[in-house]
């Protein structure tokens, strides 16, 4: 499960901010079964189930998960797929000199298999400067250290199997926990088969990861009946969907005109049948309806979300979402936020961040202070700031009560990250009067 995450010169964000999914130790009475239905008992400690990111358009939501999916990139990709010399895709800070030359610093904080992990990185686009990984037990109190990476310097714990050549096969641009899984050392392999569980997705853009995808899970038994008892229950008037398979003779006929000679014909047809789309139908009272060409956004939406949403309940893996919101009913993204609330339909405490501008979700019958996050720029220097709603002291220098209208109160800008529009009309006037 995931504990916390934290990025310094990243993008928007000038100094450390930390996510922290920790549960608030304070409990409302008058709201208990909400408090106690929200937060996982782990061996860790209380953790949330669910946390919501809000803020105005451009505050940096998406950057903080943009964050953890650089880390993500990095870790997975930088032995396997990156060259010598290859940039890093960071990004620092660009608006003081300082920042611009200093590096980003990410760092994420996990439990996996009962053993808690503080991994973490500062780099550059040219180098990693630095580079760490701690690990603690459940009943131990102390952090113990697997290795630490000082450019070209390591220093390494007990808990570590230290084998020099893979230090020396590292790198600059690369990472040494990437390398060393790469040369299957056990417990690099561990820290990164947590990552590979780790889904991001821009759901106004993206589509989610090869594997984790609803058509590459359907035809899967152990998730394909709750995919579709999940699309029928979701209110599309859909009884049933099927899958369309790419035709292998058209694929193959295809490449075969781009490669005459026949050399490479084998080969390129496996990788466009493996990337190749299938078609999914829905059913309505037995008539096929084309889901790409005569459903609506959402409900292509909802479909490319079945898929992961139902693993990571499978699995109690972690989902972040990057504008939850877009193109679903209020009530549809509360349904599936609830998905994640009950311990019925996640009994493995699957976690889900998401981002959103949908402030109905904003309500305490629904999501607690400590699963409401913020992201406001600062007007003075844009940098942007990370906050609670349970951290957040008001004008009189009190906390938010348990019983605030949350939704109400932000909208009248009580607790920051709104958006300042300022005299649109009297800008658009004066346009209009020098155009006419």
């Amino acid at each position: 499960m995931l504990i916390e995450f934290s990025a310094a010169n990243y993008r928007c964000f000038r100094d450390r901010v930390t996510l922290s999914m920790e549960a608030e130790p304070r409990i409302s009475e008058r709201d208990k079964t909400v408090d106690t239905r929200n937060i996982a008992e782990t061996p860790e400690g209380r953790l949330l189930r669910v946390v919501g990111v809000y803020g105005a358009n451009a505050s940096g939501k998406s950057n903080l998960l943009g964050a953890v999916r650089t880390l993500r990139t990095i870790v997975l990709d930088s032995a396997r797929q990156g060259q010598a010399g290859d940039p890093l895709p960071v990004d620092p800070f660009r608006l003081e000199p300082d920042t611009r030359r200093a590096p980003s610093e990410l760092e994420i904080v996990f439990s996996h298999d009962g053993v808690q992990f503080r991994y973490g990185l500062a780099a550059t686009r040219a180098r990693v400067e630095r580079e760490w990984l701690l690990t603690w037990t459940a009943d131990g109190e102390d952090e113990h250290l697997c290795f630490e990476r000082n450019g070209d310097a390591y220093r390494v714990g007990p808990g570590w199997q230290r084998d020099p050549s893979i230090e020396h096969k590292t790198r600059a641009e690369a990472l040494h926990l990437s390398v060393a899984a790469a040369f299957n050392h056990p417990q690099a392999i561990e820290v990164l088969r947590w990552f590979r569980r780790l889904r991001l997705i821009n759901s106004a853009t993206d589509t989610p990861d090869r594997g984790s995808r609803t058509a590459d899970l359907v035809g899967d038994e152990r998730y394909e009946d709750s995919i579709r008892e999940l699309i029928r229950r979701l209110d599309f008037g859909i009884d049933d969907f099927r899958v369309i398979q790419p035709d292998p003779a058209f694929i193959r006929s295809m490449v075969q005109r781009m490669y005459p000679r026949g050399d490479m014909t084998s080969a390129v047809t496996e990788k466009f049948l493996e990337s190749a789309d299938r078609r999914f139908v829905a059913l309505r009272d037995g008539v096929e309806f084309d889901l790409h060409q005569d459903e609506s956004a959402g409900t292509i939406k909802a479909f490319d979300l079945a898929g992961p949403l139902v693993l990571a309940l499978a699995h109690g893996d972690m989902v972040m979402i990057d504008e939850f919101d877009a193109r679903l009913h209020t009530l549809l993204a509360k349904q599936l936020v609830e998905l994640f609330q009950d311990p019925r339909t996640n009994p493995h405490n699957a976690q889900l961040v998401f981002t959103s501008h949908d402030t109905n979700l904003l309500t305490r019958t629904l999501l607690r202070r400590d699963q409401l996050w913020f992201v406001e720029k600062s007007r003075k220097n844009h940098a942007s700031e990370l906050y609670s709603l349970a951290e957040l002291r008001l004008e009189d220098g009190k906390g938010v009560r348990n019983d605030a209208r949350y939704e109400q109160d932000y909208l009248q800008g009580k607790y920051g990250a709104i958006p300042f529009f300022g005299a649109l009309g009297t800008a658009l006037a004066e346009i209009s009067e020098r155009v006419d």
